[in-house]
Formats: structure tokens, C-alpha cells, sequence
């Protein structure tokens, strides 16, 4: 990410926040800046060890707690996966993933058009609302696929 973007990024973080009445502790903004110059899908521990480097004396409990407000909040999403730590969702852009089953990574998909139908008969959805839409793409990546 440039430095523009990522103080456009922090910017509208921090904007959001106070959009959504959540208050701007020293330990949120810190974690905010975090957010901001992350890249790929970071971990609570990750998020951590970003935060600790401007305020050593964080608690993990007190950025997990914050990031869970972020996630509620809705200006960060959560990618979860069996067997694998919680992933956070700092990219704002509407995107899909593609995770590799080799190595565990994930990586942000861009795809033209997704469009689907429900099956009315075999799925059990009257009145439901569909908010979001969200492709997950399985497979091995090229590095994982040479090495077999």
C-alpha cells in the first residue's frame, strides 16, 4: 500500500469511528494506524506485535478487545477458517479470496460478476435477506503447485 493510501486509509478509519460513536483511545488510534498500512489478511497477534512497537505495554487483551469492536462496528471484516487463527479484512474494496490449501495463504480476488440464484426448493430461505455475497476460491497457488 503507498502512503497515500494509507492515510486515506487511516483516515477513513478514524472518520468511521467517530461516525459510529466508538471513542478514539491512544490504543484504537495506534491499532487504526495498524489497520491502515496492513496488507494481506493480518492476525489478532499480528495486529499485536504492530501495535506494541508505538505502546509496548498493550495488553493482547486490549487490542483483541478493540478489533472485536472494529469487526461489530463494521469497519473490518473476519475471514475464518477451520484450524487456522482469525484473520482480519482491512481491504474496503468488494473482493472475494482465493485460499491455498498448500500453504494457508489467502489472497484478495477481484471477480467481474457473481451472480447467483438460490434454489427455492432445497434451500429453506423465505424471508431472508441477503446482505453480502462472498466467494471463497480453493486450490494451490503456483508456488505451492511447483513444489508438487
Amino acid at each position: 500500500m503507498s502512503t497515500t493510501s494509507t492515510g486515506h486509509r487511516y483516515a477513513q478509519l478514524r472518520q468511521t469511528c467517530v461516525a459510529r460513536g466508538l471513542r478514539l483511545t491512544p490504543q484504537r488510534d495506534v491499532l487504526l494506524h495498524a489497520l491502515s498500512e496492513a496488507t494481506g489478511h493480518p492476525t489478532a497477534d499480528d495486529l499485536v506485535k504492530k501495535v506494541r512497537k508505538a505502546l509496548p505495554t498493550v495488553s493482547h487483551a486490549t487490542v483483541y478487545r478493540n478489533v472485536q469492536e472494529l469487526v461489530r462496528a463494521g469497519l473490518i471484516g473476519t475471514l475464518e477458517r477451520s484450524g487456522a487463527a482469525v484473520q482480519f479484512e482491512v481491504n474496503p474494496e468488494h473482493h472475494h479470496h482465493f485460499m491455498c490449501r498448500g500453504c494457508g495463504q489467502v489472497w484478495d480476488v477481484y471477480l467481474d460478476e457473481v451472480a447467483m440464484t438460490v434454489n427455492k426448493h432445497r434451500s429453506p430461505l423465505k424471508g431472508f435477506r441477503i446482505d453480502r455475497r462472498d466467494v471463497q476460491l480453493h486450490g494451490l497457488c503456483a508456488r505451492c503447485r511447483d513444489r508438487r
